[in-house]
Parts: C-alpha cells; sequence; structure tokens
C-alpha cells in the first residue's frame, strides 16, 4: 500500500539501508544467496502492488555502471577459461574476474529494486522527514530529497525524447513488413545520441529549476515539515530489519558458492 502525506517511513529507510548493506556483504558467487534475497524482494514488491517484472526491468538502469568492473575478465589471471587473440592483441577470460563481475552487477540490481520499493511506497515528504526524524544531518536529507525529485525530472526528460524519437523514425507496416528505423549501428548510434543529448536538457533543466527555487528565496533546504504521524511499532519493525540482515549474512556464509 503507498503512503500518502508524510508518513513514518523511518522503519523502511532502515530496512532499506539494512538490505542493501547485506548484499553488499554477500560474498562472491553466493548465487542461491542472491536468489533468494531476490524472492524475497519480488514477494515484497508483489504484496505492496509493485509489479516484480516491472521493478526488475526499472532496476536494470543499474548494470551500466557495472561496466567499471569489466576490465577484471581480462586482467585476473587465475582460472582462464578462455584465450587467445585479436589481431595483434592477447586476450584471456578469467572465471574468478567473471564471477566477480556478475556479482557485482546482482548486487547492484537488486540494491536499486529495493531502494525503488521504498520510493514507490513513500512520497518525498515522508522520506525526508524521516531521514530528519533519524537526526541525519539536513544536507543528506535534502540531497536525497532532490536526486528522487532528479530521477523523475530525468524520466519525464527522456519519455518526451523517447516519444518525439517514435513520431519521426514511424515507419506504418505494409504489405512487405518493413521495419520501422534502421539497422543494429543506426539504433545504437541513436540511442547513443539520445543519452547524451537526455544529459544536457535534464542538466539545462535542473539549472532553470535552482534559479527558480533561488528566486523564491530557497536557501539548499527542502522544507516539508515534522511527520503527520510517527509509526508506534518502530522498535519491532527495527528489530525485523536487523533479523532481516542477520539472515541474509548467514545465507551468504552458509549456501554453497560457484
Amino acid at each position: 500500500m503507498i503512503a500518502t502525506g508524510r508518513q513514518d517511513a523511518r522503519a523502511a529507510i532502515v530496512t532499506t539501508l539494512l538490505v542493501t548493506l547485506a548484499v553488499a556483504l554477500l560474498p562472491t558467487g553466493s548465487y542461491l544467496a542472491y536468489l533468494l534475497v531476490w524472492l524475497a524482494v519480488a514477494t515484497v514488491a508483489a504484496l505492496s502492488g509493485i509489479a516484480p517484472a516491472q521493478l526488475a526491468r526499472r532496476a536494470l538502469v543499474a548494470l551500466p555502471f557495472v561496466v567499471a568492473a569489466l576490465p577484471l575478465l581480462f586482467t585476473r589471471s587465475d582460472e582462464i577459461i578462455w584465450a587467445g587473440e585479436l589481431g595483434a592483441i592477447s586476450l584471456s577470460v578469467s572465471g574468478a574476474g567473471l564471477r566477480i563481475l556478475l556479482t557485482t552487477a546482482l548486487k547492484a540490481w537488486i540494491s536499486v529494486q529495493v531502494a525503488l520499493i521504498l520510493v514507490k511506497l513513500y512520497p518525498i515528504e515522508s522520506i525526508v522527514g524521516s531521514l530528519r526524524a533519524l537526526k541525519l544531518p539536513d544536507t543528506i536529507a535534502t540531497s536525497a530529497g532532490l536526486t528522487i525529485r532528479y530521477l523523475d525530472l530525468l524520466r519525464n526528460e527522456a519519455t518526451r525524447m523517447l516519444r518525439a524519437r517514435s513520431s519521426r523514425s514511424a515507419s506504418p507496416i505494409g504489405e512487405t513488413r518493413e521495419r520501422a528505423g534502421g539497422s543494429i549501428p543506426w539504433r545504437a548510434r541513436v540511442t547513443g545520441n539520445l543519452a547524451g543529448a537526455l544529459f544536457l536538457r535534464a542538466y539545462a533543466r535542473a539549472a532553470r529549476v535552482e534559479e527558480a527555487a533561488t528566486a523564491r528565496g530557497a536557501r539548499g533546504s527542502l522544507s516539508f515539515g515534522g511527520l503527520q504521524q510517527t509509526d508506534p511499532r518502530i522498535v519491532q519493525k527495527a528489530a525485523l530489519a536487523l533479523a532481516t540482515f542477520a539472515l541474509i549474512s548467514a545465507a551468504g556464509a552458509l549456501l554453497p558458492r560457484f
């Protein structure tokens, strides 16, 4: 159930942080543990009215950041599973590097899903107010709130650009069943151009939002007021979050690794 107003999200925030930390601390190659955690996350999403498949697709946005771990495939010298030459360059793929890469991708993917559930269930007012109620510095609370708003801005800009691209490259399917658009390299080039244009447009729009907020007297803090009501079961929910952290850690330690 999605909360409205300034509801108490402290327990949800603590749970999100602990689950994310537990996932980050799972050993390399603990694929069974990752599977169990993802099934639990998908179950929570379904019970909360969020489609697990849609949540999983949206979390794929984190995978491009895994590219930073890609060199481990070729720089590790242990457990070589493939070796060959690409022109004058000798390449070798390491099994250990592949496990690290897959583990990094799974950690990022699951962690983003956990964060998306929090953002879906609670409005920005609840999250910022709860962060302040947890006695976090106002800078952190404000940064979290602005980040959520900036992600909404990115999504809106991306939707407009994709709609414009579809209208320009639309090709009705006739008797020859021709496909809209061009070849795969052409589509890749267009996608790259869209990503760059999206960054520039979102940056420019964020600058305009900042200028408008400054003109209205903003001082760098989101003023939503305090929480309208507090959760009377905050202690029990925090204990459940700690138990979840312990269970995930135990799964990583006890389940077999590959």
